[in-house]
């Protein structure tokens, strides 16, 4: 399953969707999802630092991630089923 096609199911900025989502299809029974987050967003400062103003708010750090979950091309249409149902 290394060199599996895989189609994207989920793919938004909301983490505890995401995590609700991972844990449904996690209990379906969908095979070799593969999951994660990546940054979208480039920094707003110059020079390379990559601070971001907006980080050091009284909040604390943004969470600018937006969250995927991958699944094999055969587990799609089970997938989206699953997470229509949730």
């Amino acid at each position: 399953m290394f060199f599996t096609r895989r189609k994207t199911v989920f793919d938004e900025r909301n983490k505890e969707l995401w995590e609700k989502t991972k844990q449904v299809l996690e209990q379906a029974g969908i095979p070799d999802m593969k999951v994660g987050a990546y940054e979208k967003e480039l920094p707003v400062c110059g020079c390379g630092a990559k601070l971001d103003a907006r980080d050091f708010g009284r909040n604390g750090k943004i969470d600018r991630n937006y969250y995927y979950i991958m699944v094999p091309e055969a587990a799609y249409e089970q997938a989206k089923a699953v997470i229509e149902q949730m």
